[in-house]
């Protein structure tokens, strides 16, 4: 497996980005977008929701493997989320030589846990995320999610204020 760091330079393959349709999310899918670019990297932007429930279910998945009550969050979140996933599609230039793919995941653990795994297993090697979400609490540093995405992350994490 090639190293993200050859000969002191630093090469992205694959890139999250974490999109929840703030603006901080959306400026973060707008550098993202320029280093998948610039490096040929696929872009994977991701909306995680935390619901109470079982399991993980993500917009990949089989409908019929997806259980009433979350399949109506999951219908929901898509409505939601197809104008951010669309605005950033938009931004993508039609000649860009990376692949881009959008998911949605509900899960019953943070969201920020959801997207460090998320990436782990993706094996992701640069996540971008915007300073604060939707969640409207304005700290002085980091948003709680941004922040914890930085302390578990097995990569490197750009955060985009």
């Amino acid at each position: 497996m090639m190293s993200a760091y050859q000969l002191g330079e630093i090469s992205f393959s694959k890139i999250v980005v974490a999109i929840d349709g703030s603006e901080p999310s959306l400026d973060a899918a707008r550098y993202a977008i320029r280093i998948s670019g610039t490096h040929h990297a696929s872009l994977l932007a991701l909306y995680v929701i935390s619901a109470v429930v079982q399991n993980d279910y993500d917009s990949d998945m089989p409908v019929e493997g997806i259980p009433g009550t979350v399949k109506k969050t999951m219908d929901d979140a898509k409505r939601e989320s197809d104008p951010w996933f669309t605005r950033i599609r938009n931004e993508i230039r039609t000649d860009s030589s990376f692949k881009f793919h959008s998911k949605i995941i509900i899960s019953p653990i943070k969201a920020s846990a959801s997207i460090v795994n998320y990436a782990d297993n993706e094996k992701a090697n640069l996540i971008v995320i915007g300073t604060r979400g939707r969640s409207g609490l304005k700290k002085l540093m980091l948003g709680s999610v941004a922040s914890d995405v930085v302390t578990y992350a097995h990569c490197p994490v750009l955060v985009v204020k």
